[in-house]
């Protein structure tokens, strides 16, 4: 018993050094890439008509989620290039393997760069509150970590698929509604500055409905088990 606990034991410490070393080797190879300072409206509007374009922001996004790295500018981004439905696309399936890279980093690599995570605000929040409707919530307001998201929902132990279900259906819509705003925007220079005010109050009466639904169903349970 004690043997087989042992061999356990360091099958995991294995699985850990390894991803902890891909981890560190995707991170540098970010930076000196330079697929931090490419993604910019200036730099990517010349490569509209290119086909791997799409490839190209999905990896960049994908990257920078799975180091819990700023992710905002590729809602501006991609709807500069494509028309919202194209671009609401491009972006779920960056956000989707962005969410299970990073929440796979902070699942099975731990180490110190993830740890300090375990005392945020965001973790604190999905250790308590970790149903679809809170999920969803937490990713549908604007302003959301999404990056920290993923980190806090790994550390947590979260459910991976409800986990990625809820992001996707978040974001979608997130992204979507961006992308209209966007396209009806006329010299913005980022995401804060497209977004109007119907698009805001649209996102934050989604994630308070999704807040309240959370609320009423952990009323219910509780009232179920009394």
């Amino acid at each position: 018993m004690e043997f087989t606990e042992e061999r356990s034991d360091r099958s995991r410490k294995k699985r850990s050094i390894f991803f902890a070393l891909l981890f560190v080797a995707g991170l540098v190879l970010y930076f000196t890439t330079g697929l931090n300072e490419l993604i910019t409206p200036e730099r990517v509007r010349p490569l509209a008509n290119h086909p791997l374009t799409p490839l190209f922001i999905v990896l960049s996004m994908a990257a920078a989620w799975t180091f819990a790295l700023p992710g905002s500018v590729f809602f501006f981004v991609t709807p500069l290039l494509f028309a919202p439905p194209e671009a609401t696309i491009i972006i779920c399936i960056g956000s989707a393997i962005g969410t299970a890279m990073g929440y796979g980093t902070a699942r099975f690599v731990g180490g110190p760069w993830v740890e300090h995570f375990h005392s945020h605000r965001v973790t604190k929040f999905l250790s308590r509150h970790s149903s679809f409707a809170s999920l969803f919530a937490i990713r549908i307001f604007p302003g959301s970590q999404h990056g920290l998201i993923n980190y806090g929902a790994g550390l947590v132990k979260v459910p991976i698929l409800r986990f990625l279900l809820a992001t996707i259906a978040a974001i979608a819509i997130k992204a979507f509604l961006y992308a209209k705003a966007i396209e009806g925007s006329v010299g913005a220079a980022n995401v804060q500055e497209a977004l109007n005010w119907q698009t805001v109050t649209a996102l934050s009466l989604l994630g308070l409905l999704a807040l309240g639904g959370h609320i009423l169903g952990r009323k219910r349970g509780i009232q179920s088990l009394s």
